[in-house]
């Protein structure tokens, strides 16, 4: 009576719990304690593709309780996805069966029947044998014997040489040319600052080459005794008052627009005392200097009266020095290529080629150069060459006369 009273008190709700649950319980366990198990599922309603292998197997064996691989009856390998089991699973593109006999049992498939296949063998003769190594029996012995002078001698008959005369060749006399040979007068100006410089244009550059000495260098006085021994002729750089105020020298030998013909004259004496053996004066500078009359009529005066050469380097279209000179019977001449302004090799070639065909065409032509290094060492191998191509190269002084 308490149990029935129990099962009265239990609610609608929980007796259909208590219900289901038994029956969850007991159907598996009656199926399992059916009949003899053949070991095949059937599955009805599931989705089954031949791409990929099964992810799930509804039932195992009782006597393993493992998961085997599963083969459809038609020998393809089989995918079943129960929706009950994985209701996220969506079906693929495989087609859809009403029934999947399915066997846990099934083998693997049959491996494939291992065939003997015949290699054939590859004939590899056998390695040749070296011959045996044979061995000397005894040593060698070389016996040497002295010969003595021979004792007859052998006359022998040479057969005589005929000499052959050699034609006379008719020598023509030589055409007289009329046309003067192409003159060049080089000026090297700041020599006197590097004595080794110096040194090497003295030495490796023809006496035709002028040499104009700075009056500011330690060694002006000796290295210009020196350049006259060798047979240049020499001029005094004297400075002149530029425009731009930034290329001023600042030297205490500049000549100056502001000052008197009086202190120019003396700057210009104290500049040809420090270079003995000067011929004339040298321009270094000067563009304002040189277009004041004024200031350049009283050192012009003082230069005809010495009987002195006066050399203008970079003359400008304002400059009042030629014409002055001309006016004065001044011995006057002025530059026309500047060889290394910028210290360029090739460049520097290029304008002694220039003016080389300068003096072809003119009859004469006036370079000056820098006493540098680079610059000597292009001169010396060009002059060379220069010479002997025809071209005379003589001092700037006797430019007009030179023949």
């Amino acid at each position: 009576m308490k149990r029935l009273s129990f099962l009265r008190r239990l609610r609608p709700v929980s007796v259909a719990l208590l219900v289901l649950g038994s029956a969850a319980i007991a159907v598996p366990l009656i199926a399992n304690l059916g009949g003899e198990d053949d070991g095949v599922v059937e599955a009805k309603q599931a989705f089954v593709s031949s791409a990929r292998p099964v992810d799930r197997v509804p039932r195992a064996t009782p006597a393993t309780r493992q998961f085997r691989q599963v083969t459809m009856v038609d020998d393809s390998p089989p995918r079943l996805i129960s929706p009950p089991r994985l209701p996220l699973a969506m079906p693929d593109a495989a087609p859809d069966r009403e029934i999947a006999r399915l066997s846990p049992t099934a083998a693997q498939p049959p491996a494939a029947k291992q065939v003997a296949v015949a290699v054939p063998k590859r004939f590899m003769p056998d390695p040749r044998r070296k011959p045996e190594r044979r061995t000397r029996s005894g040593t060698a012995r070389i016996e040497t014997h002295f010969l003595g002078p021979l004792q007859t001698s052998v006359a022998v008959s040479l057969p005589e040489l005929a000499i052959i005369p050699e034609p006379e060749v008719p020598v023509r006399p030589a055409i007289p040319s009329t046309a003067p040979a192409p003159r060049i007068a080089l000026v090297i100006t700041a020599a006197g600052l590097h004595e080794a410089t110096t040194r090497q244009a003295i030495d490796g550059l023809p006496e035709g080459v002028t040499l104009a000495f700075a009056p500011i260098g330690k060694r002006t006085d000796a290295l210009a005794k020196a350049a006259v021994e060798a047979g240049h002729t020499i001029l005094a750089e004297v400075p002149m008052e530029p425009i731009n105020p930034g290329r001023d020298p600042g030297e205490a030998l500049t000549l100056r627009v502001g000052h008197t013909g009086e202190v120019n004259i003396a700057r210009m004496n104290e500049a040809l005392a420090r270079v003995p053996g000067a011929s004339g004066i040298s321009s270094y500078l000067g563009a304002k200097f040189s277009q004041s009359e004024d200031a350049v009529e009283p050192v012009m005066g003082e230069i005809a009266s010495q009987g002195l050469f006066l050399f203008e380097n970079q003359p400008s279209g304002q400059s009042r020095l030629g014409i002055l000179a001309k006016s004065q019977n001044v011995a006057y001449a002025a530059g026309s290529v500047a060889i290394d302004n910028d210290r360029d090799t090739t460049l520097m070639l290029d304008r002694l080629s220039t003016l080389e065909i300068q003096a072809r065409r003119d009859g004469v032509a006036i370079g000056v150069a820098t006493a540098y290094r680079d610059s000597i060492d292009a001169l010396e191998s060009w002059v060379a060459a220069a010479e002997r191509r025809g071209i005379v190269f003589v001092p700037v002084t006797r430019i007009e006369d030179a023949g």
